[in-house]
């Protein structure tokens, strides 16, 4: 019996749809396609009761493959949504459901795949007929305020949407592909965050130094990752750490993707000239004790949050880079001096996210004793509540810088921070490891693609 030697690209909806979806779960079988002149029904038994019946509506003799019935009516329901009344409603209901941040429609030559963005990996997840695409996005176009009749340039738009009576901020953007048009919806959960320090998987150490980075009165603390990585979590669960009645937190954001209560917080608006930089100058003006700049990424912006965080004011902000090194280099790179940048910050968060086993579905392993500790090595497995991938949710993985604005010796450590790089995290995949939350395989692939020395941290199976 195999579990998903098909998944929803693999369905022709019109061989699919012969039959009605009662019938399908009826009967627990589900027409995929017709292959070498043969109906490959996939089903959870092979007691086909209709055989003959399937045979004449399809003109083909039928292959039955077997698969488990939790995967088989999870099919079923993904080949016939597009048939549900509200059906856009229906799709964003089930894309918040499951946490996803953003959800792609994808025009093809047959038919429009539906996908969503879970613990940062694109999963395939519907399939809609033309017909059944081309009314969800005159909807959905209509709804953000985008021109319906226009399909042949890109557009963009937004929405705000309540679900299961929370609110929600949705972010469109259409462009025209060679199949028509592709929508891409971004979800903001902007009501809902449930993130705080303990979110952040770190472990003793790292709190200590957190904590500490939080405490200083002033200084600049930068989180540095690539996108989506978590550094805006991360931003938004320090500052609902320090938020209190006694100090002022402000914040310039593209676009606010969290509302917090208590907190001053202003969105970019380009027509408007409110750039980060701008933003900024008119933030400095507003008594700040605390700012959160969503992101340097202007030569301006990096001296004017220099600037603030060595004349009193808590500044907090993120840059794209990879190591903590880095990050000294990118501001120079932006025309900050190089002992403004040493006398300003304070801290430095570099962060990734690694995705964790599905707590339904993992299966233990084999027993592994290594110096740093004993653990089991579980296996990914897959079912309904993980969309039978085996992994759900993701946690971070960092390195905690606290840099002593009382040491003379700021060369010395700033040498130290490049050459200790990122092995800070390697400590936190081994608590992963050792509570059972990801695989050696993960651990492994993960120590390979950020390069912290694989020949000497690898783990042999």
């Amino acid at each position: 019996m195999v579990k998903n030697i098909f998944d929803i690209r693999d369905v022709n909806l019109d061989v699919a749809r012969k039959i009605n979806k009662s019938r399908a779960e009826n009967n627990k079988y589900l027409p995929v396609e017709i292959q070498n002149n043969k109906l490959i029904l996939l089903a959870s038994n092979n007691n086909i009761k209709d055989n003959k019946e399937l045979e004449f509506l399809y003109s083909s003799k039928i292959k039955v493959i077997l698969t488990e019935e939790d995967y088989l009516l999870n099919l079923i329901e993904a080949v016939f949504l597009g048939q549900e009344e509200n059906l856009f409603e229906e799709i964003l209901g089930r894309a918040i459901n499951q946490n996803s941040s953003d959800i792609h429609f994808e025009p093809q030559k047959e038919d429009v795949l539906i996908r969503f963005r879970i613990d940062g990996i694109l999963q395939p997840i519907y399939k809609l007929n033309y017909e059944e695409y081309n009314k969800l996005i005159t909807k959905v176009k209509a709804m953000g305020n985008m021109d319906i009749t226009e399909k042949r340039r890109p557009q963009d738009g937004k929405l705000h949407q309540k679900v299961h009576e929370k609110s929600y901020d949705l972010r469109l953007s259409t462009i025209p592909i060679l199949y028509g048009e592709k929508l891409v919806i971004r979800i903001l959960y902007s009501e809902v965050f449930n993130y705080n320090l303990d979110s952040l998987n770190l472990n003793s150490k790292q709190k200590d130094k957190l904590n500490k980075i939080i405490s200083l009165n002033n200084g600049l603390v930068i989180i540095n990752g690539p996108t989506g990585s978590g550094k805006s979590s991360t931003l938004y669960s320090i500052l609902k750490e320090i938020n209190k009645k006694e100090i002022n937190i402000t914040t310039l954001e593209d676009p606010i993707e969290v509302i917090i209560e208590g907190i001053n917080q202003m969105s970019l608006n380009r027509k408007a000239g409110v750039t980060f930089s701008a933003g900024l100058r008119s933030i400095l003006r507003q008594d700040p004790d605390v700012i959160m700049v969503g992101e340097i990424r202007d030569e301006e912006t990096a001296k004017m949050a220099v600037t603030a965080s060595l004349t009193g004011h808590k500044v907090y902000s993120t840059i794209h880079t990879k190591t903590p090194g880095e990050v000294f280099y990118r501001l120079e790179d932006m025309g900050v001096k190089s002992y403004l940048i040493k006398d300003s910050l304070v801290g430095i968060i570099s962060q990734r996210l690694i995705r964790t086993l599905c707590s339904h579905c993992k299966e233990k392993g084999e027993r592994f004793s290594l110096e740093w500790g004993s653990f089991y090595n579980y296996r990914s497995n897959g079912c309904t509540f993980c969309n039978f991938t085996g992994y759900k949710g993701r946690k971070v993985v960092s390195t905690v810088v606290l840099l002593d604005r009382n040491n003379i010796n700021k060369e010395e450590v700033i040498h130290e921070i490049e050459n200790k790089g990122n092995n800070e995290m390697i400590d936190n995949l081994k608590e992963l490891l050792i509570k059972g939350e990801i695989t050696i395989k993960d651990y492994n692939n993960f120590i390979i693609e950020e390069g912290l020395g694989y020949e000497k941290n690898k783990i042999t199976c």
